[in-house]
């Protein structure tokens, strides 16, 4: 099975705090993000049967940004070094135990795979490694999501106009997330209960959470993305380097929370209360 790591550069640590959500390092303006947008992006095969075969479906039924075709690890190996490629896989940026976790998009051009950066990256989603995808092949289930949420942010750094360093790039797309969260209010809010913390339970979450929610399992959060529900909302954790949160549509992919901390590895009823105060607008 495909496990692929990234060492760590110094552009990682001077954004670490940011890098962990559906967003882009590249700015539109700039020559990279020209050569993806000219170049066959291939998605390359994990060994994992229901990743591959959900990647193989997902990226014909929504890929249109590029050319694309499935190819194995050996031939993205011989392929990497190709500028006119560009490559779409779960990988690690650093080591397992102490890495970032993402299903990642770059461009070819460089010999090795450990010679990207975090900075190399067109478009990025955080893998929940620390919760309950502790192998990254294993976000499967939310795969379609992962997917939308990157060329969503791929088409809002052009039509926004966004651009400068990383974390501009990251803030400014953050900003355009979260001036949806109000309408959180007005679905029902899924807690898969694989991804929350044991403390985390019905009581809890009703002490901070008064509009409608339901704990479920990671089945039911597949199911919803597969029938593109509008009546539902779910809560996505992204526990690896840094503990994440966020909410996504299951319709569309689309994020409309997000909010980071620097450390912690568990959901906890205070991330709750977070929630409800971004979307009453509470401090």
């Amino acid at each position: 099975m495909l496990r692929i790591k990234i060492l760590f550069t110094a552009i990682i640590t001077s954004f670490s705090a940011h890098c962990l959500a559906q967003f882009t390092a590249i700015d539109s303006k700039s020559e990279e993000f020209t050569q993806f947008k000219a170049s066959k992006t291939y998605y390359v095969k994990t060994g994992d049967e229901k990743f591959d075969t959900e990647m193989e479906e997902v990226m014909k039924s929504l890929w249109t940004i590029t050319p694309a075709e499935q190819i194995t690890e050996a031939n993205f190996k011989v392929k990497i070094k190709d500028k006119t490629c560009s490559f779409i896989l779960p990988i690690i940026i650093g080591a397992k135990t102490h890495g970032y976790h993402y299903l990642a998009l770059f461009n070819g051009g460089k010999k090795r795979i450990d010679n990207y950066a975090y900075d190399d990256m067109i478009a990025y989603c955080p893998i929940n490694f620390w919760g309950n995808e502790m192998e990254i092949t294993t976000c499967a289930y939310r795969l379609r999501n992962m997917v939308e949420s990157m060329i969503l942010a791929i088409d809002l750094v052009q039509k926004k106009n966004i651009h400068g360093m990383p974390k501009k790039i990251v803030d400014d797309l953050m900003k355009v997330y979260n001036t949806k969260t109000k309408s959180v209010k007005d679905r029902t809010l899924l807690f898969c209960k694989e991804t929350i913390s044991k403390k985390t339970t019905e009581n809890e979450i009703a002490k901070f959470y008064p509009f409608k929610f339901e704990i479920c399992d990671k089945d039911k959060i597949e199911q919803v993305i597969k029938d593109k529900s509008k009546d539902y909302y779910y809560f996505q954790p992204g526990l690896t380097m840094n503990k994440c949160m966020f909410i996504f549509d299951p319709s569309n992919g689309e994020v409309v929370f997000f909010d980071y901390q620097m450390s912690g590895m568990n959901i906890t009823p205070s991330d709750v209360e977070d929630v409800c105060k971004a979307i009453t607008g509470k401090k």
